[in-house]
C-alpha cells in the first residue's frame, strides 16, 4: 500500500461501498482506510445505496453487481437517470468476468470495472485515479461557474454603457427623435457599441431644434478583448467636447486616440452622425461602417448612404469625409452592424442590398420595436448569425 503515491485531499473524499455481503463490505472498508480514504458509507443493495445518496454525497461508488432486491445493473441505470449523479464515478467490482457482463455494466452506466478476487493494489490505484479526476472536475466546474459569473457581470457593465430607456425617453422628449435599439453579442461579450449625445435646446428654440449626435462602432474580434475596446471607446468619448465637433472631426479624434491604444492588428469600423432638424437631414461620417439607410413616409424602399472611409486604429492621420441623407419629419434612419449582412445565403452572404430588401418589407410598420423584432426574425430565419449584431432605428417625430 505504501508504494502508492499520495493524493492530495484523499482524506476528504467520500466513498459509498455497495455489496450485499457483509464480510466483503468490511474488507473493502479496511482496504480503503489503509489507502487513506476515511469517509466511507456502506449499503446492502441498490435500493439502500440510492436512499443514501443525498445524505452522504459520495465522490465514488464501489458497486457489486449481483445483489438481491436491486442489483448493480439496475441501480446504475437509475443513478444515471438522476441529473445530479450522472457524472459520479462508479467502480464495479464483480466476480462476473465475461466480456458480455462488462459490456452490460458499461451500458448501464459503470465508469470502471475490476474482477474478483480483488487485487488490493489495483483497486486502490483505480479508486485514487477516479477520486483525483472527480476532484479535478469539481475544480473545473468551480472555475467555470466563477468565469460565468464574471462574464455575466462584465456583460451587464457593457450593456450599461449604452443608453438606458430612461435616457432615450429624455432625448425623444427634448429632440423629437425616437430610438429603438437591439444589441446581441455573438458570445458572452462583444465588440459592438453605440451611444448618443444631445445638445440642450437653446432659449427660444422649439422641440427638436437641438443637435443629436449618435455613433455606432464595431470592433474587430469577439469576446473579452473586443469588449475591453468598447470600454476604451466609451472613456474616450466621455472626455471629448462632442457638441463642438462635426461628425468628421469626431471620427478623426477618436481614430488618433485609438491608434495609440489598440494592439497591432486590431481596428474598428464606426459611423458618427448628427440629426439636423433645421436642414431635415442626417449628416454623417463613416470609418468603414455599414451603409446607413433612410426613408420617408410613403417611400417604398430605403435609400442607402455611402460607407467609404478607413477603419479606426489603422492610420493616425486619417481624415473622414462628411455626407448627408434626407431625414424629414416622420423619416427614419436605420443603422446596423455587419452581423446583419454577413449571414450566409446560398454560396454568398446577405449583403446590404439584400438587407435593404428585407427592410422594405417592413417599412410600413410604425412601431419601432415591432419593426426590429420582425426584421430580426427574418434574419434569423435566413441562417446562423455568427457575429455581434446591433441594430438601431431612429424616427423623427412629425
Amino acid at each position: 500500500m505504501n508504494s502508492l503515491p499520495e493524493v492530495p485531499g484523499l482524506e476528504s473524499a467520500r466513498v459509498l461501498v455497495v455489496d450485499d455481503n457483509r464480510v466483503n463490505r468490511h474488507l473493502l472498508q479496511a482496504l480503503l482506510e489503509r489507502g487513506g480514504v476515511t469517509r466511507i458509507d456502506m449499503a446492502e443493495d441498490g435500493n439502500d445505496a440510492l436512499a443514501r445518496l443525498d445524505a452522504f454525497r459520495p465522490d465514488l461508488i464501489l458497486l457489486d453487481l449481483m445483489m438481491p432486491n436491486l442489483d448493480g445493473f439496475e441501480m446504475c441505470r437509475r443513478l444515471r437517470a438522476i441529473p445530479a449523479w450522472k457524472d459520479l464515478p462508479v467502480l464495479v467490482q464483480s466476480s462476473l468476468n465475461r466480456a458480455e457482463d462488462r459490456a452490460k455494466a458499461f451500458a448501464a452506466g459503470a465508469t470502471d470495472y475490476v474482477t474478483k478476487p480483488i487485487n488490493a493494489v489495483e483497486l486502490l490505484a483505480r479508486v485514487r485515479i477516479h477520486l483525483q479526476n472527480r476532484a479535478l472536475l469539481h475544480d473545473l466546474q468551480r472555475f467555470h461557474e466563477r468565469t460565468e459569473s464574471e462574464l455575466s457581470l462584465a456583460r451587464k457593465m457593457q450593456e450599461r454603457l449604452m443608453p438606458s430607456p430612461e435616457r432615450l425617453a429624455e432625448v425623444e422628449a427634448a429632440a423629437g427623435v425616437g430610438i429603438t435599439a437591439h444589441f446581441a453579442p455573438s458570445s458572452e461579450l462583444g465588440g459592438d457599441f453605440w451611444d448618443l449625445r444631445h445638445d440642450a435646446v437653446a432659449p427660444g428654440q422649439g422641440q427638436g431644434q437641438g443637435r443629436t449626435m449618435l455613433y455606432m462602432v464595431d470592433f474587430s474580434g469577439h469576446g473579452v478583448g473586443a469588449a475591453l475596446n468598447t470600454f476604451r471607446l466609451h472613456a474616450i468619448c466621455q472626455q471629448m467636447d462632442v457638441p463642438s465637433l462635426t461628425p468628421g472631426e469626431f471620427l478623426s479624434i477618436v481614430n488618433r486616440r485609438l491608434c495609440a491604444l489598440l494592439p497591432n492588428g486590431q481596428f474598428a469600423t464606426m459611423l458618427a452622425g448628427v440629426v439636423e432638424p433645421a436642414g431635415n437631414r442626417f449628416v454623417y461620417a463613416s470609418a468603414g461602417s455599414t451603409r446607413p439607410m433612410v426613408w420617408a413616409p410613403g417611400d417604398t424602399e430605403p435609400l442607402l448612404g455611402d460607407s467609404a472611409g478607413l477603419p479606426l486604429g489603422l492610420l493616425a492621420s486619417a481624415e473622414y469625409e462628411e455626407r448627408s441623407l434626407p431625414l424629414p419629419p416622420g423619416g427614419r434612419l436605420f443603422l446596423y452592424s455587419d452581423g446583419a449582412i454577413e449571414i450566409p445565403v446560398g454560396s454568398d452572404v446577405l449583403d446590404e442590398p439584400g438587407l435593404a430588401a428585407l427592410v422594405a418589407e417592413r417599412m410600413g410598420e410604425t412601431d419601432g420595436g415591432r419593426f426590429l423584432d420582425g426584421l430580426l426574425d427574418r434574419l434569423r430565419a435566413l441562417g446562423p448569425i455568427d457575429d455581434d449584431l446591433t441594430a438601431l432605428l431612429l424616427t423623427r417625430k412629425g
